[in-house]
């Protein structure tokens, strides 16, 4: 890495409620509309960046049609990106989806405070390939055997706890690392995605804040499968409980299109038309069915 700078912001909040469940996709029917993110709803940029360079785009998606973009050409060379207020719960997951354009350039941060700014919780997609996870006891960013690959959507999920003071962090449902929290820290209340600015910009989109108290049931059924980027033009993957038996693809007229059998977790569907497909993935309990949209 670098370097890990995770400054001090001289910013307001504002704080809200909502439900137990906040979703942000950047899309037109949650209010937001393409260009410069900072000043809408509650997003703020800061650093030495124009503002410009975090902005809401159509470049990529994982879930609808736009993401925020972080773009990084070097010319600041120092950390800046854009915030957000969030609802705050004693127990939490944050998730968010991420796809870094180039590797050997910035460090990609997605980062937790609280309200006075101080880390809670913290994930780097590094310039080398390789995602940190922040653990308090050891005093910052750990690197995980978890690697990525550029132009690849990942899902990432962390899951606080302010009773027992542990964050845990998954990447495409693996747990990577079982942290802790700063024991002084009684919860947080801002999201942060930030880049050290070398060279190379990200996309996070389908950003989605939920309130763990709720009963693992519930919460495990709203998990349970999920399919991205969808629509897609090349690869989707798949997000589920448990190892992968089969992948099935059939198109609109019923007629089976694409399997795998390899317990793989994404599918190259890029050989298929432009069209409305079933994809039905089975594990060794379950079977799942969704739709899917081919670009």
């Amino acid at each position: 890495m670098h370097r890990i700078l995770f400054s001090i912001f001289a910013t307001s909040a504002i704080f809200y409620s909502v439900n137990a469940q906040t979703k942000i996709s950047f899309e037109t029917s949650e209010g937001y509309a393409t260009g410069v993110l900072g000043g809408q709803k509650t997003w703020t940029a800061w650093g030495g960046a124009p503002a410009s360079y975090t902005s809401v785009s159509a470049d990529k998606a994982s879930d609808g049609t736009r993401s925020v973009k972080i773009f990084s050409d070097g010319s600041v060379l120092d950390n800046f990106g854009i915030e957000s207020t969030v609802p705050g719960y004693n127990k939490a997951v944050i998730s968010y989806d991420v796809n870094v354009d180039e590797l050997d350039g910035s460090d990609n941060f997605f980062v937790v405070y609280d309200t006075n700014y101080e880390v809670v919780a913290a994930v780097d997609f590094d310039y080398d390939g390789v995602v940190a996870a922040n653990d308090f006891d050891q005093e910052g960013l750990v690197e995980t055997s978890k690697t990525y690959t550029a132009n690849n959507w990942y899902n990432v999920k962390i899951e606080l706890d302010f009773t027992t003071h542990e964050v845990k962090y998954y990447v495409d449902s693996e747990l990577l690392l079982t942290g802790t929290i700063n024991p002084d820290l009684t919860g947080y209340g801002i999201i942060d995605l930030m880049t050290d600015d070398y060279g190379s910009s990200f996309y996070v989109d389908n950003i989605q804040v939920k309130d763990a108290t709720l009963a693992t049931s519930e919460v495990a059924k709203k998990d349970i499968f999920r399919v991205y980027p969808n629509p897609t033009a090349e690869v989707v993957n798949f997000d589920i409980v448990g190892k992968i038996n089969s992948v099935e693809i059939y198109d609109a007229a019923g007629k089976l299109v694409k399997t795998a059998t390899d317990g793989a977790r994404s599918v190259n569907v890029s050989a298929l038309s432009t069209g409305n497909y079933v994809v039905k993935v089975k594990t060794e309990t379950a079977s799942q069915t969704t739709k899917l949209i081919k670009k």
